[in-house]
This record gives structure tokens, C-alpha cells and sequence, in this order.
């Protein structure tokens, strides 16, 4: 096997060219709706260049998913060497103009001498071989379509297969026992969904898809024109800030000179200094009062509108809120 990082990098980078069999769910739900729901627009943002995920966390189960596999597949390759992980399978029947559909099947032999391409699925589960084939259909049922398409395109004779290879990962501790290892063959006696249609259906919205937004995003995905007024207002809040905090400096100084010599103001037709000394100003204690009167409190409270607005803070800008 490929080093895991690299295997796992080509992996994240063909995501974003296109859907693999694990957004079978995505697809699946598209199919049901016959449109793009907006739960799903984020996957698609990625695939047209409006949006980067931040890079994946790798869990403990997934970590520990990972090193069954190579653990699995050590063992598949020392039987035959034939066996390939994570063969890049593209569909040219599905994948439109806008948007590839592919699969990075875990284990894939392709016997020329029996004329026979197995695709093996490996899932590392704390469920049994039935739920996770179960939970892991439309996944299953996307590789089956491109492992056809593959096989029939080598010509006659050709048979293919898809089993899925399970392990029950509740008690594993580092060490393989292959004696856990399921294999099941894998079949569909008819289409989850129409993957064709589908496939049309996300083509066609991301051929108008420009603009993507979410609670948070990097200003970068911003369209062009309002990012180039954002950095604008940005400089200019940048020249503020820098004004202002030498204005500070300034007042600083100004107040220790004009205490150093006793001066209580200093004016001319153009500006007016006056020295503020320190005092105590009375307040009134608002949060006390609601401990201390909380029936009182409540009767003066007012409710009132404010207006929205956009929060604008540069590096280094204190949070005056």
C-alpha cells in the first residue's frame, strides 16, 4: 500500500473535482427530492471552487478504521500480490461536464486469467456485517455500478464482483485476528436511484451555482467585487487604528506634561487640551440590584429594537463592545 498520508491526500484532492461513492447519502437524498437541497450545497461549493473545508480531524475510530485496513490488506497482498488499494475508478457514463463520479475502492484484484475484477469494501464497525451493509448501501451500491462499468468495459467474458469486508471493531487493541474478518458478497436486485438522472440534476446546479455562504467564511470565497471593498474598508480601518493609537500616545504624554507642570489647559483658535484628573464618578450597580431585588428589577425592565449592523474589527483592535 501507498503511504497512508498520500493515499489519503489524492483521495481529499479528487473530492474536489467531483462526488465519490461515499456521498452515496448525498446523492441518494438528491434523487428523493429531485433537486439540491440546501444540506447539501457546502459538498457541491467545494467541487465548483467556492469553498475549502478545513482539513478533517482524524478520530481515534477513524484512525483505528485506517489500520484495519492496511492490516487487511497487508494480508490480502502477502496472499496475492495482484491486490490494489484504493484504485481510482471513474465513471464515463456518469460523470457530466460539471462533475466527475468516482470511487477509491479499498481492495481491487483484477484477474486476467479467470477474466473476473473484485471490488472489496472495507468497513471497521462497532455494528454487525448486517447493519453496516445496511448503513452503508448507497456507498455499496455506487461501486457496484462503476465496478459494472469497469468490467464490462475490459469486453466479453468478463464477470465481476463486490463483497463487502467487515470487522467488528468493539475490542480491537492494535493487533488483527483474522478470524473477525467477514466477507459478503454484495448484490442489488434493483437500483437504489437513478444515478444518471441524478448526476444530471447536480451538473445542472452547479452550472449556476456562483456564490456559496455559511455562519462563517474565509473572505477569500467572497465574490470579487465585495472582497475588494472589504480590504478597501479594511486599510482604511487599519490607517484609523494606527491614527488613533498615536493620538493615545499623544494625549498620554500630554497629560503627564501638563501634571508635571500644573497646567490646566492649553488652547489656541485651532484646538483646546484641558486636563482630566482621575475621580470617582458613581455608578449604578445594575447586576447587584437584580440579585439583591430580583421582583423589582424585572418590573423596569424594557425590551427595545436595535438596529443590526456589521461588526467591522481589524488586527489588533480591541473589542470595545
Amino acid at each position: 500500500m501507498e503511504n497512508n498520508l498520500d493515499y489519503k491526500n489524492i483521495i481529499i484532492a479528487h473530492h474536489k473535482h467531483g462526488l465519490g461513492a461515499s456521498d452515496g447519502d448525498l446523492l441518494y437524498k438528491i434523487s428523493g427530492l429531485g433537486c439540491v437541497p440546501s444540506s447539501c450545497t457546502e459538498r457541491l461549493a467545494i467541487i465548483k471552487g467556492l469553498y475549502e473545508k478545513p482539513e478533517d480531524i482524524t478520530t481515534m475510530a477513524m484512525q483505528k478504521g485506517n489500520d484495519l485496513e492496511l492490516s487487511v490488506f497487508e494480508m490480502l497482498h502477502n496472499e496475492d500480490e495482484r491486490w490494489e488499494s484504493n484504485k481510482y475508478i471513474e465513471s464515463k457514463k456518469f460523470s457530466r461536464e460539471n462533475c466527475k463520479l468516482f470511487c477509491h475502492i479499498d481492495f481491487f484484484l483484477q484477474d486476467n486469467e479467470k477474466k473476473t475484477v473484485t471490488f472489496v469494501e472495507c468497513k471497521c464497525t462497532n455494528k454487525s456485517l448486517i447493519e453496516a451493509r445496511r448503513t452503508y448501501t448507497n456507498q455499496l451500491f455506487l461501486e457496484n455500478v462503476l465496478g459494472k462499468e469497469y468490467t464490462e468495459a475490459l469486453g466479453s467474458g468478463w464477470k465481476f464482483s463486490m463483497k463487502l469486508c467487515h470487522y467488528q471493531s468493539s475490542d480491537y487493541e492494535g493487533v488483527l485476528n483474522p478470524e473477525k474478518i467477514e466477507l459478503k458478497s454484495i448484490r442489488f436486485g434493483r437500483g437504489e436511484f437513478n444515478v444518471g438522472t441524478t448526476m444530471d440534476i447536480v451538473s445542472n446546479y452547479l452550472s449556476e451555482m456562483t456564490e456559496f455562504y455559511k455562519d462563517e467564511i474565509d473572505a477569500n470565497y467572497l465574490p470579487e467585487k465585495v472582497k475588494n471593498e472589504v480590504e478597501t474598508i479594511s486599510n482604511y480601518l487599519t490607517s484609523i487604528k494606527e491614527m488613533n493609537d498615536k493620538v493615545d500616545e499623544f494625549k498620554k504624554k500630554m497629560y503627564d506634561f501638563m501634571v508635571q507642570k500644573n497646567i490646566k489647559s492649553i488652547k489656541n483658535d485651532s484646538f483646546l487640551i484641558t486636563r482630566v484628573d482621575e475621580s470617582i464618578v458613581p455608578r449604578f450597580d445594575s447586576k447587584k440590584f437584580e440579585l439583591e431585588h430580583r421582583t423589582t428589577y424585572k418590573k423596569y425592565i424594557k425590551n427595545t429594537v436595535r438596529k443590526g449592523y456589521a461588526l467591522f474589527k481589524v488586527k489588533g483592535e480591541k473589542d470595545n463592545g
